[in-house]
């Protein structure tokens, strides 16, 4: 019984590991750093028009897209689109502060879930590129919510 449990586990990492690899966010990563990644990571399907995360709301996860779309709000306009490789919900996780956008699952989603002290784990795991990549995701949004509280950004914000 345990050989069996333990030849899934490992199934469900190898898979884990490719789609990791497949994303824009982890496709520098070495096996072990890949594999490491993934052992931090839960699988999960959010339903079309689940709503990930609320603006204003106490973020404790964070998620990385593996396929389906989510749109992303901030004050009720778009302000991208969340697709494969995206990583959302990390900004709450990168200080104490509240969510600054709201996401809602606009079809079917595949994820990979981190919880804060998972997604810590993550960034202290050493693979300064991760961070790199991680960090520059998070500017990115970041810029995009600045944008939106200028009023500079359009309502066909594209990839988060």
């Amino acid at each position: 019984m345990l050989r069996r449990d333990m030849k899934r586990r490992n199934g469900r990492n190898r898979r884990f590991i490719e789609q990791l690899q497949a994303t824009s966010l982890f496709s520098a990563c070495s096996t072990n750093e890949l594999r490491l990644a993934a052992s931090l990571m839960t699988e999960s399907r959010l339903p079309a028009g689940c709503v990930v995360t609320r603006q204003g709301d106490l973020g404790y996860e964070c998620f990385i897209v593996l396929g389906g779309q989510a749109v992303v709000e901030r004050d009720g306009v778009i302000v991208g689109h969340a697709v494969a490789g995206s990583i959302v919900a990390e900004l709450s996780l990168m200080g104490d502060v509240r969510s600054p956008t709201t996401v809602t699952a606009a079809t079917d989603v595949d994820v990979l879930v981190m919880s804060r002290t998972e997604f810590a784990a993550l960034r202290a795991l050493g693979t300064r590129g991760l961070a790199n990549r991680i960090d520059a995701a998070a500017a990115r949004h970041r810029d995009a919510i600045e944008r939106v509280r200028r009023g500079s950004l359009r309502e066909n914000a594209s990839r988060w």
